[in-house]
């Protein structure tokens, strides 16, 4: 082998050795997201995790976000009853899961606990929903959700019933709202006119269900909890995270 080829392969070794040593162009890059007070901006190793899935896991960390179920499956006034609608509620129920399940979050145990936790959430409050939507017309749906036995007592079996057992539990939910209110007078007055109403049926099923049964059942879904953790867990894909907040 001449020196002018030896020369050359040395020099080609030395240049792939240099390129090993050194990281890639791009490896530390920015991401950018917003916490309630604060405009976040975090370097990142692009070799690690990608911006795909730091941008899917800041919509399953946000607690406000538009991933949870929006139709309404209560009523404040019989006039309402109408605006109910069990096919929105199907639509938004599979295209919401849908989007849930499909998020890139990072991999990792956490995050995956995370979005099946989000998953179940979803899928409880939609049995809910569905369940009291269809009890405006046929209370006995409710008997048909699986546990909440305290809740079906006092409120699912009158609203089965119907008459006196209806208006007791009307009676008592509104005892119960009154205590809690800050003008209690008010809602007394209006119970009482209500209840001399010929629609007084129609009053007693909208508030028992909304107040009552909805308010009791809804304690037993397993929503996610929004304590900060997930931020904490998030901010452990970046070296360096610069803060511009607005005051408290």
């Amino acid at each position: 082998m001449n020196k002018r080829v030896r020369v050359q392969i040395f020099a080609i070794t030395i240049m792939f050795l240099t390129a090993a040593a050194v990281p890639s162009i791009g490896q530390s890059l920015t991401f950018k997201w917003e916490t309630e007070l604060c405009e976040m901006t975090g370097t990142y190793n692009s070799k690690k995790v990608s911006k795909r899935r730091l941008t899917d896991t800041v919509k399953l960390m946000r607690q406000y976000s538009t991933l949870g179920l929006d139709t309404r499956a209560t009523v404040f006034k019989p006039e309402d009853l109408p605006s109910l609608d069990l096919a929105e509620l199907d639509a938004e129920y599979k295209r919401k899961s849908s989007e849930v399940a499909s998020l890139q979050v990072i991999a990792s145990p956490y995050w995956q606990r995370q979005q099946q936790a989000k998953l179940t959430e979803l899928k409880q409050s939609y049995e809910l929903s569905r369940a009291t939507m269809r009890a405006y017309t046929d209370p006995r749906a409710l008997l048909e959700y699986p546990g909440v036995d305290q809740c079906k007592t006092k409120y699912a079996r009158p609203l089965v019933t119907g008459g006196d057992a209806l208006l007791n539990a009307w009676r008592i939910v509104n005892e119960d709202s009154r205590k809690k209110n800050a003008d209690p007078t008010r809602l007394r007055k209006e119970f009482e006119w209500q209840l001399a109403s010929s629609d007084r049926m129609k009053y007693a099923l909208v508030e028992v269900m909304a107040f009552g049964w909805w308010n009791c059942a809804n304690e037993s879904i397993d929503y996610v909890q929004y304590d900060g953790s997930q931020e904490r867990e998030f901010e452990k894909q970046f070296k360096h995270i610069r803060r511009d907040c607005d005051e408290p």
